[in-house]
């Protein structure tokens, strides 16, 4: 029995082609060592018109070029999640939606990986963005300190505009914050003050996934009580914090917060000076527990072969040495009492 690509259902090819066009949070895929084509230099020329190599074109669009079926099925999807890495990407997507304004529509997720300037030229026609994903830098991609004042000033500029995109976000539901920067400084500090006003009008906001240890500054006092005052917040993760702070204690007084997940890969150490506070609040002590997996005193525990255990107890006993074994991990030993 024969089957041709018009006898395939739509449903079926939209499952199928979105695993291949819509893109990953990571760097696209390189070529395998025996394609003919190896994935080598910049994908296009400095005119970005014409590509440098016959590979240059991102293989997960080709899909689109098969036919004008899968182009119509597929081109939603490529726009779904977007991911902006550089400023000229942003420019680039600003300029695209500008020509197709229909594209801006697909759009439910973008990830930023800098303070881009064009980020509010694109969000502005985006109405649909649920997924938003910034990363706070320092506004430069090198050290300015033997710039002129015109670079500086200018890097000023472009973190404002960067800001500015914030509040023609509507519908943000889900926010995840990175950083590169140290909190301190002035344009990350701007950052956070720009983005604690947003979250006030962010009413459908229901997550927030803070991706490093926050650690207190002026800006983040406003940033917490901004998460405590949004309506719809059910979860917050966010690492453990190294030293106490208030940052989560302010957070947890949102009424509506569900549970606070604590990253489980961070050392333990700054995990006992931390909870050794929270048992002090009873309200953040239970969004803790109900968030997070259950922490060891030790970052790893392995199965103890009790054979093993024995035949040491006899080795040392032979030759004279007392030695003490500690329980096994089944024995509840060394976990934490919260």
């Amino acid at each position: 029995m024969h089957t041709n690509l018009s006898s395939i259902p739509e449903e079926l090819l939209e499952r199928i082609l979105e695993h291949v066009v819509c893109p990953g949070p990571t760097e696209p895929t390189p070529r395998p060592s025996w394609h003919p084509f190896p994935q080598v230099g910049r994908p296009f020329g400095k005119m970005y018109g014409t590509p440098t190599s016959p590979n240059s074109a991102p293989s997960r669009i080709s899909p689109l070029l098969v036919c004008r079926t899968w182009l119509r099925i597929a081109t939603p999807l490529h726009y779904r999640h977007v991911v902006l890495r550089t400023p000229r990407h942003t420019t680039l997507l600003a300029g695209t939606l500008r020509r197709n304004p229909e594209l801006g529509y697909w759009i439910r997720s973008i990830r930023i990986e800098g303070t881009f300037a064009a980020l509010g030229d694109v969000v502005c026609m985006c109405p649909n963005v649920e997924f938003f994903d910034l990363t706070v830098d320092n506004g430069v991609s090198h050290s300015l300190d033997n710039a002129n004042r015109g670079a500086i000033q200018a890097a000023d500029e472009a973190v404002v505009q960067f800001c500015d995109g914030f509040g023609r976000l509507r519908r943000i539901k889900h926010l995840v914050i990175r950083k590169t920067a140290y909190l301190t400084q002035p344009r990350p500090s701007l950052i956070f003050d720009y983005l604690s006003r947003a979250i006030r009008k962010w009413r459908d906001l229901e997550s927030v996934n803070i991706a490093f240890r926050f650690s207190p500054t002026p800006s983040s006092a406003n940033f917490a009580a901004s998460l405590a005052a949004a309506p719809k917040l059910r979860i917050v993760r966010a690492a453990i914090p190294a030293v106490w702070n208030t940052t989560l204690l302010e957070i947890s007084a949102n009424p509506t917060l569900q549970r606070i997940e604590l990253d489980p890969e961070a050392e333990l150490f700054g995990a006992h000076l931390f909870m050794a506070e929270a048992r002090k609040y009873p309200r953040l002590l239970e969004l803790i527990r109900t968030g997070s997996p259950v922490m060891r005193a030790r970052a790893h525990t392995t199965a103890v072969d009790l054979r093993l255990t024995k035949r040491a107890y006899r080795t040392t006993n032979e030759r004279g040495v007392k030695t003490a074994v500690s329980r096994s991990a089944g024995s509840g030993e060394g976990v934490c009492p919260w």
